[in-house]
């Protein structure tokens, strides 16, 4: 009895410092207003939302990363119609597409972490993604506007100091949509500055529903 109890004990042992050693290795992501170039308490917002057709397009270091459009896409919706201002609508005209690139570093430390586990977690890092993103506006026939704009998630992983002065998030997916909101929320911004999508007595352009 005294045998099978020193077993058990080992074995709770392995599991707590198992799951400790996991604890480490958790993704913290963080984001920054400091990429909010406006508010959404900056927008004008009309008394009935304009149609848009809604394209988001997602690249890893410059090139195509098919898999993630969708989750793109799906973040930019959720954000372009709680604003109010747009709907989004496959058969509408004018069409809104997001293109994001994310500046990865695959390559370097970040990569050889992930591959060695445990070890990378312990040591405690700090990573960094950089996204950079392009909205482009187009009435069906022609490019009506193009903005572009920065951002980041800040990532610690182990036994590092929290970031100042950032906003934490859940999971990795939701500091991914925070991100995706501040862009569509800076690419209304900029079209309304440019007289686009404005509640019909401010309208500056016709046509540009």
């Amino acid at each position: 009895m005294q045998i099978n109890w020193r077993i058990s004990m080992n074995k709770l042992l392995i599991l707590c410092s198992a799951l400790a050693l996991s604890a480490c290795v958790v993704p913290h992501p963080y984001t920054s207003t400091e990429y909010q170039k406006y508010k959404q308490s900056d927008l004008k917002v009309p008394n009935q939302p304009y149609p848009i057709r809604l394209e988001g397009e997602f690249e890893r270091n410059g090139k195509s990363f098919p898999k993630v459009n969708p989750a793109l896409t799906k973040a930019a919706k959720i954000a372009l119609n709680g604003t109010k201002i747009v709907t989004v609508d496959p058969q509408a005209q004018n069409s809104l597409k997001i293109h994001a690139n994310n500046i990865a570093n695959i390559g370097g430390a970040v990569g050889n972490g992930i591959k060695t586990g445990l070890t990378f977690g312990l040591a405690g890092s700090t990573v960094q993604d950089y996204y950079q993103f392009y909205c482009s506006y187009s009435d069906g026939k022609k490019e009506l506007n193009r903005s572009e704009f920065n951002h980041a998630i800040v990532t610690t992983i182990g036994l590092t100091s929290t970031p100042k002065e950032l906003t934490p998030h859940s999971n990795l997916d939701q500091a991914f949509i925070s991100v995706t909101k501040d862009i569509v929320v800076n690419c209304l911004g900029d079209l309304q500055n440019k007289g686009f999508l404005l509640p019909e007595t401010a309208n500056t352009h016709t046509g540009s529903n």
